[in-house]
C-alpha cells in the first residue's frame, strides 16, 4: 500500500526573515531621522521668519493707508502692535509655529531690541536685521532685513557664525535667496 505524499505549504515569513526586514528598517530609519529633523527645523525657521514679514508688511501697509504711526515689538514667542489696528488680522503667537523659549524652538536675534516704527509713508527711522536659526542646527539660518529710511523688507539667508550674536545681525551677512 502506498501513502499519500502530503505537501507541506508554508505560510507566512519565517523568524530570521521577519527580523532581517526588522534590522534592515532600523538602519534605513536611523539613517533617515537626522534628515527629517533637520526638515523639520528649517520648516519651523521658515514658518517663523515668514510670519515675521507677513506682520511687518501688514503694519507698513496700514500704515500708510490709515495715516498713522505703527509700531511693532517682536519676540521670538509674538508680534504685538501698537496701536492694536496696526495688525488688523490680530497678535501673532509663534510658538505655534516653532518659535518660543523652549530649547528646541527656533530662536530670533535683532540687531537692536527697539520696536520697529513705521511713519504714514510706510518709512521707517531705524533699520533692524532679525536672524531666525535653530539652536540645534547651524544650517538653514534665516534674516530679515529692514532698510532705514525708505522701509524696504527683505528676506535673505544669514551667513554668520552659529548661534549668531547680535553683532553678527548685520546686513552685510543677509544674503538674498
Amino acid at each position: 500500500m502506498i501513502l499519500p505524499q502530503y505537501q507541506h505549504k508554508s505560510s507566512g515569513f519565517s523568524l530570521p526573515e521577519v527580523l532581517a526586514i526588522v534590522v534592515i528598517s532600523g538602519i534605513f530609519a536611523a539613517l533617515a531621522a537626522p534628515s527629517f529633523l533637520g526638515w523639520i527645523n528649517n520648516k519651523r525657521i521658515e514658518d517663523v521668519s515668514k510670519q515675521v514679514e507677513g506682520a511687518l508688511k501688514e503694519a507698513q501697509a496700514t500704515a500708510i493707508r490709515t495715516s498713522q504711526q505703527c509700531s511693532l515689538s517682536i519676540s521670538s514667542s509674538s508680534i504685538i502692535a501698537n496701536p492694536q489696528s496696526c495688525l488688523p488680522t490680530g497678535t501673532r503667537d509663534l510658538t505655534q509655529l516653532g518659535g518660543g523659549t523652549s530649547p528646541s524652538a527656533v530662536t530670533l536675534i535683532a540687531a537692536t531690541n527697539d520696536d520697529i516704527q513705521f511713519s504714514p509713508k510706510g518709512s521707517t527711522s531705524s533699520g533692524n536685521v532679525l536672524v531666525f536659526f535653530h539652536p540645534d542646527q547651524s544650517q538653514g539660518m534665516r534674516c530679515l532685513a529692514i532698510t532705514a529710511g525708505i522701509g524696504i523688507i527683505r528676506m535673505g539667508e544669514f551667513r554668520g557664525n552659529h548661534p549668531p550674536t547680535t553683532a553678527q545681525a548685520d546686513a552685510s551677512n543677509c544674503h538674498s535667496s
